[in-house]
C-alpha cells in the first residue's frame, strides 16, 4: 500500500495519511507541550479525518521520544482556542476509532489525551502519569472521571494523588494501557485502528466504560483510607482530587465533570499551588544549570579527601563512597578520627539491619575509605573538601602543602572570603567555594561559588563531582556566609523578637511548622547547636537579641545536652517546653522594659518571612544571588522548607511587599539584626512589581 504525506497548515502538528488511517504527530519539542497552536492543530485534523471517506480510523502520537504533556498555566490563548478538554471530548466523540501511539512522557494532559483516545498503545518505556497533585491541582480534561472507568477507583486514586508516573508495562497489568509494543507502535497501531473500523461496536470511549466498576467496598474503603490520610494534610487538593474519583464512579460523567472544573478552578487560584508551580519552574532552571558544562573540561577525579569526619563531612564521605570514589577521611587527632570513622561505619551498619546491603557490600565499600590523622597525607587526592565548620589560615597551609599541583581545593565553611584564602595557597586558580547542607540525602543543594582567581578547570572539576554527588548546583557570587545562614538567622531574629514580645517558644515554633518549616526556628537552634546558630555575640540584653548566650551559659546548648529551648527526655523523641526556660524568657523580657502582648500565629509568620525576605533582598543587592527563585530553591532544597511555601521570596509576593516592607520597618526600629526595607525592595514597590519580575 502507498503512503502520502502532507504537513497541515497549523504548526507543530503534521499528518501522514497510511492505509487509510490518519497518522496525527505532534511535534513541538523537547516535551510535546499541548501548547495552543497544537491544541487548534489537533482540533483541524481531527475535523479533516471525520470529513474525509476515505479516512476509516485516526492514531495520535508525538515526536523526538514523547507523546505529549500538558501546556503551560501561564498561557492566554485567543478565545477562538479550544482547551484540552473540548479536544479530549472531541477525541472520545469521533466517529471514526482513535489510538494514541504512546512512545516516551504522556504526562499530564498528555495523560488526558491518551485516555480519550479509543485504545492506547506504548512502549515498555513509555512513561504514563498525572503530576497535577504535585502542583495543588487536579487535572482539567476529564481525567478524573476517565482513568476511574478504565482503571478501576483504587489504581486512579493511587495514580492519581501520588502523581507518579508509571511505565508501559506496568500500564498495561493497570488496564491503561491495551497492547505493548516495543519497536512500532504507530505501525501496530494503524492495524488496530484499522481493526476497530472494521468492527465499531467494539470502540470503548473511556467516559462510558463500566467494565471497571466491580470494586464495591474494597473502593469505598480505599476512599475511606486516602481521604483520613487527606485530612491530615495541609494541602486541599489531595481531598478535592478523592472527591472527584469517587464522584466518577458514583455519578452521571456530566456532574463528574463539573466537579472536576470546579475544583481546578478553586486549586488554580490558591496560594499553595501558586507556590508549588513557582517551585518547580525554579527547580527546572537549577535543573538546568546543574547539567550545564562549559568548554574547559574537567580534570580526572579518582580520590577525594575530606577534611572532617564528623557531622556535615560524614555525611559527604558517604556520599563520595556511594558515588564510588577512594576516599581519605582526615581530622586533625586521634579521636575527632575516631569518632567520625565510627560515624560512617554506624550509617552502613544500619543499612546492613535494613536489608539495603549486604555484610560483604559494605566491606567492598569501606575497604576505599582510609581514615588519616592530621593533614600532610592528602597527596594522592584530586579533590580536598574541607567540611569543618572554621577554617583557619594554618590548616590553609598545611593542606597546601600536602596536596599534588593540581588538586582543587574545596572550601565549605561560614565567614570565609574564597579570594582570600585562595591568596594563603600556591593554587589559588584551584581553590572553590561550596556550602552544602546537613541532611544531605534529602538537602541537595550545593551553593558554588568561585573567587576571582578561580580557574574555570577547578570550576569544571568542582561541578563534575557535586553531579556525582547528586548535587543540585546554585552558582552564587562570593560571600562570606551562604545564602541559607543568612535567611537562618533572618528567621531567627525575627523570632527572639516575637519571644521578646510575649509568645511562647513553643507557639512561635509550632506556626513556623505549621507553615512549612521542618524545625521551628528554637527547635532549629537546639538540633544544629545554639553556639553555631545562635544570635550574634555583643547583643546581650538589648532588645532583639534574644537569650541564647542565657542558655549557653547554663549548659542548655541544645539537643546533644538534651537541653536547650527545650529539653529532650528520651532519644528521638520531641523536646517539650520547659519552665527554667520560660522564667528566662521572662527575666530577659523585665530586665528590657517589655510588657508582654498576645502575639497571633499570623503575625509570627508574617514577620519571620519579612525578615528572611528582607535578607534576600539584601543578598540580590550584594550579587550573592542573580535571582529571588535561587533563594527560594536554597531555602527548599538547602534548608527543608515545604515546597508548599514557595521558599521565602515568593512567599514575601503572596504576603505582598507592602506588609513586607512594614513588618520590616517595625522590626527594624527594635532590632539591629534585622535592617529596613532595601533599595531591591523600595524600587519594587515604587514600580508595582514583585520578586518574581526579577526572576525573567
Amino acid at each position: 500500500m502507498g503512503r502520502e504525506e502532507q504537513v497541515a497548515p497549523i504548526q507543530k502538528v503534521k499528518s501522514e495519511r497510511r492505509d487509510g488511517v490518519l497518522i496525527v504527530v505532534i511535534e513541538n519539542p523537547p516535551t510535546a507541550a499541548l501548547s495552543a497552536d497544537v491544541r487548534t492543530g489537533l482540533m483541524r485534523a481531527l475535523d479533516e479525518a471525520e470529513a474525509d471517506t476515505s479516512i476509516r480510523g485516526i492514531v495520535l502520537t508525538g515526536s523526538e521520544g514523547a507523546f505529549a504533556t500538558g501546556a503551560s498555566l501561564n498561557e492566554t490563548p485567543a478565545n477562538d482556542v479550544p482547551d484540552l478538554a473540548a479536544v479530549c471530548d472531541r477525541i472520545e466523540a469521533a466517529t471514526k476509532p482513535v489510538v494514541a501511539a504512546i512512545q516516551g512522557a504522556s504526562l499530564g494532559g498528555g495523560l488526558e489525551l491518551a485516555l480519550a483516545a479509543h485504545l492506547r498503545v506504548a512502549t515498555p518505556s513509555a512513561r504514563l502519569g498525572a503530576p497535577d497533585i504535585t502542583l495543588g491541582l487536579v487535572p482539567n480534561a476529564g481525567c478524573t472521571q476517565r482513568l476511574p472507568k478504565v482503571v478501576g477507583g483504587i489504581a486512579a486514586l493511587k495514580l492519581l494523588l501520588s502523581g507518579r508516573a508509571v511505565n508501559g508495562e506496568v500500564a498495561q497489568k493497570l488496564g491503561l494501557v491495551d497492547v505493548i509494543e516495543a519497536r512500532e507502535p504507530v505501525a501496530v497501531a494503524v492495524r488496530h485502528a484499522l481493526r476497530l473500523a472494521g468492527s465499531p461496536s467494539t470502540i470503548l470511549r473511556s467516559s462510558e466504560r463500566r467494565d471497571r466498576l466491580g470494586e464495591g467496598t474494597a473502593f469505598l474503603e480505599a476512599v475511606a483510607t486516602h481521604r483520613r490520610a487527606a485530612d491530615a494534610s495541609p494541602l486541599d487538593a489531595p481531598l478535592r482530587m478523592i472527591d472527584c474519583v469517587e464522584s466518577a464512579l458514583l455519578l452521571p460523567y456530566d456532574i463528574g465533570r463539573g466537579m472536576e472544573q470546579a475544583a481546578f478552578e478553586d486549586l488554580v487560584v490558591s496560594e499553595h499551588s501558586k507556590s508549588l508551580r513557582h517551585i518547580f519552574s525554579a527547580e527546572r532552571k537549577l535543573h538546568a544549570a546543574t547539567k550545564w558544562e562549559g568548554r574547559v573540561p574537567s580534570r580526572p577525579i579518582n580520590g577525594v579527601a575530606i577534611v572532617g569526619a564528623r557531622a556535615v563531612g560524614a555525611e559527604l564521605v558517604v556520599q563520595c563512597l556511594d558515588a564510588g570514589f577512594s576516599v581519605t577521611v582526615a581530622e586533625a587527632s586521634d579521636e575527632a578520627l575516631e569518632e567520625g570513622s565510627g560515624r560512617i561505619i554506624g550509617h552502613y551498619d544500619a543499612r546492613v539491619a535494613a536489608g539495603q546491603m549486604s555484610e560483604d557490600a559494605v566491606e567492598a565499600v569501606l575497604e576505599r575509605m582510609q581514615p588519616v590523622s592530621g593533614f600532610d597525607t592528602l597527596g594522592e587526592a584530586d579533590i580536598v573538601i574541607d567540611a569543618l565548620p572554621a577554617l583557619s589560615r594554618k590548616r590553609v597551609s598545611a593542606l597546601d602543602a600536602s596536596m599534588k599541583a593540581g588538586a582543587v581545593l574545596i572550601v565549605g565553611a561560614e565567614n570565609v572570603d574564597i579570594e582570600s584564602v585562595a591568596k594563603m595557597t600556591n593554587r589559588a586558580a584551584d581553590v572553590v567555594g561550596m556550602r552544602v547542607y546537613p541532611g544531605l540525602k534529602k538537602n541537595r543543594l550545593a551553593e558554588m561559588a568561585a573567587g576571582e582567581s578561580t580557574g574555570p578547570r577547578a570550576l569544571a572539576t568542582a561541578r563534575v563531582l557535586a553531579r556525582k554527588l547528586d548535587r543540585l548546583i546554585l552558582d552564587v557570587g562570593p560571600s562570606r556566609e551562604g545564602i541559607g545562614t543568612r535567611i537562618a538567622e533572618a528567621l531567627h531574629a525575627a523570632a527572639d523578637l516575637c519571644l521578646e514580645d510575649g509568645a511562647r517558644v513553643g507557639q512561635i515554633d509550632a506556626a513556623l511548622k505549621d507553615w512549612g518549616l521542618p524545625f521551628g526556628s528554637f527547635a532549629w537552634r537546639d538540633v544544629t547547636g545554639i553556639r553555631r546558630v545562635g544570635a550574634p555575640q555583643g547583643l546581650e540584653g538589648q532588645r532583639g537579641g534574644g537569650i541564647d548566650a542565657v542558655l549557653v551559659s547554663t549548659g542548655r546548648i541544645g539537643m546533644p545536652a538534651g537541653r536547650g529551648y527545650f529539653t529532650y527526655r528520651e532519644r528521638g523523641k520531641p523536646g517539650v517546653e520547659d519552665p527554667e526556660v520560660q522564667n528566662m524568657i521572662d527575666a530577659d523580657r523585665s530586665a528590657k522594659g517589655i510588657e508582654a502582648r498576645k502575639v497571633s500565629d499570623g503575625e509570627i509568620r508574617a514577620r519571620c518571612v519579612a525578615a528572611m525576605a528582607g535578607a534576600g533582598a539584601a543578598i540580590l543587592a550584594e550579587g550573592g544571588a542573580r535571582r529571588p527563585s535561587d533563594i527560594d530553591m536554597v531555602a527548599v532544597h538547602g534548608l527543608g522548607f515545604a515546597r508548599r511555601t514557595g521558599g521565602v521570596m515568593f512567599a514575601a509576593d503572596l504576603m505582598g511587599l507592602a506588609e513586607v516592607a512594614r513588618h520590616l520597618s517595625e522590626m527594624a526600629q527594635v532590632s539591629s539584626r534585622i535592617a529596613p526595607p532595601n533599595g531591591v525592595l523600595n524600587d519594587l514597590l515604587t514600580s508595582g512589581k514583585t520578586f518574581g519580575d526579577l526572576n525573567d
